[in-house]
């Protein structure tokens, strides 16, 4: 596997250029991006394992989640971390789940509004949007439809407990966000955006790519 932390950090792309870029696609073009801190501050895939981690926490059971042990396992395998929130998703019922987190998002994910405003007008005209995150597939969904997305396309971290964890790959986490692409027979982006190193294998992927200040330090 390559070395993401090789990949050379670009600079960080202004609002104006960005904006720019999405303005100047034709209909019929299309967009990959990242959802988490590129489309708006904060991580949905936290915020699932935050929800299970405090009371009341239905529909997990107390103790399934950690915070401390998550964000612990993060720091020594991002990728490992991801399958975790993801698996925690896939082991509830899907619907109470999506109330507990409307409830998480609506009070801490904040849309990146002249992001996703850009995004409307594009694909109001024809331009195709997909939103291709580590965070699992359920919970960008839903991110993207409390932001005014609806008709996005959706690659997230799939797992099914049948009954041990099974997940589709390759899982969209670094070089799999290119590889995840490819794999579905999907063309080289027109334009990519992102916030984060594990970003950059899409953004060298696309025609174009837009390396954005996270969202969280726009706020």
């Amino acid at each position: 596997m390559p070395d993401i932390d090789a990949i050379p950090q670009p600079q960080r792309a202004e609002r104006t250029q960005v904006i720019a870029a999405i303005g100047q696609l034709p209909s019929g073009a299309w967009i990959a991006a990242d959802a988490d801190n590129t489309l708006w501050a904060g991580d949905v895939g936290d915020e699932v394992v935050r929800a299970a981690a405090t009371p009341p926490h239905h529909p997990w059971q107390p103790g399934e989640a950690s915070l401390v042990q998550y964000f612990s396992l993060m720091d020594r395998s991002y990728a490992d971390g991801c399958r975790f929130s993801a698996q925690l998703l896939a082991g509830v019922d899907p619907e109470a789940a999506r109330v507990r987190l409307i409830e998480a998002f609506t009070a801490r994910i904040a849309p990146r509004q002249w992001l996703i405003g850009a995004l409307q007008e594009a694909m109001a005209r024809g331009v195709r949007l997909l939103v291709i995150s580590a965070s699992p597939a359920p919970a960008v969904q839903l991110g993207i439809e409390l932001a005014g997305l609806q008709g996005a396309d959706v690659i997230g971290l799939e797992c099914a407990l049948t009954p041990e964890p099974q997940f589709v790959e390759p899982i969209p986490v670094g070089f799999g966000k290119p590889a995840a692409l490819i794999a579905r027979g999907l063309p080289q982006p027109d334009l990519a955006l992102g916030d984060s190193r594990w970003d950059l294998p899409l953004l060298q992927h696309a025609r174009a790519g837009f390396w954005l200040v996270p969202a969280s330090d726009e706020l």
